[in-house]
């Protein structure tokens, strides 16, 4: 049942190190409210410590928030390598499956993703997610016949699908609000499905 895989899990693990649980703390705080909905005086307060002592560590919210986005980065990059197959249609088949299982998990990642789009600044030269970015441009141009694919017509490939995944998951508790428990899992069941007829797209243009 998928009942239990798509609760949302939000309980933040204390650690022995103190950076690593401030930056799990912020991770669960921006996630929620975005940069600018987070005060380090309120995260201080939520890690049972004084803002001086958060301080120490990052020097200001917007570094805390950079790491934060990196190491949300090392996590999406992780899942690729972790879906890494003998070659390219399985590979991307393995990775879209992962990504559907993980965001019905947890959702908190891709709402921090969210987050991240809103508050980026339009007119940067870079953003902390574009290694991942750049890693799904990659994958997707593996496939056989999609080498010549332009960069920007890779992203938008891979992004028609993650997109749909994340919005349809973030929109999961308003549904079953509205239309009950039965409906949310109908729309998981969904999704699931969709990774493969996505899969199986990709490699019909391809010739897989």
């Amino acid at each position: 049942m998928l009942r239990n895989v798509t609760a949302q899990r939000q309980v933040t693990f204390m650690t022995s190190d103190p950076r690593k649980n401030y930056i799990e703390i912020a991770t669960r705080l921006f996630a929620q409210d975005g940069f600018d909905g987070v005060s380090l005086a309120v995260l201080a307060r939520e890690a049972s410590v004084s803002k001086q002592a958060v301080l120490h560590f990052f020097g200001t919210k917007e570094r805390l928030y950079a790491e934060v986005l990196s190491a949300l980065c090392d996590r999406l990059c992780a899942e690729i390598e972790t879906a890494r197959a003998e070659d390219a249609r399985t590979h991307l088949a393995a990775y879209y499956r992962a990504i559907v299982t993980s965001v019905l998990e947890s959702s908190q990642d891709i709402r921090l993703v969210m987050r991240a789009l809103l508050d980026s600044d339009p007119k940067a030269r870079s953003w902390p997610l574009t290694p991942y970015l750049d890693r799904l441009i990659d994958l997707v141009r593996a496939l056989p016949n999609q080498s010549g694919l332009s960069r920007p017509a890779a992203l938008a490939e891979a992004h028609s699908f993650i997109g749909s995944v994340q919005y349809v998951v973030i929109s999961l508790p308003t549904v079953e609000g509205i239309y009950g428990m039965d409906t949310r899992e109908a729309l998981a069941e969904f999704i699931l499905e969709s990774a493969e007829h996505e899969i199986a797209r990709l490699c019909k243009n391809s010739e897989c």
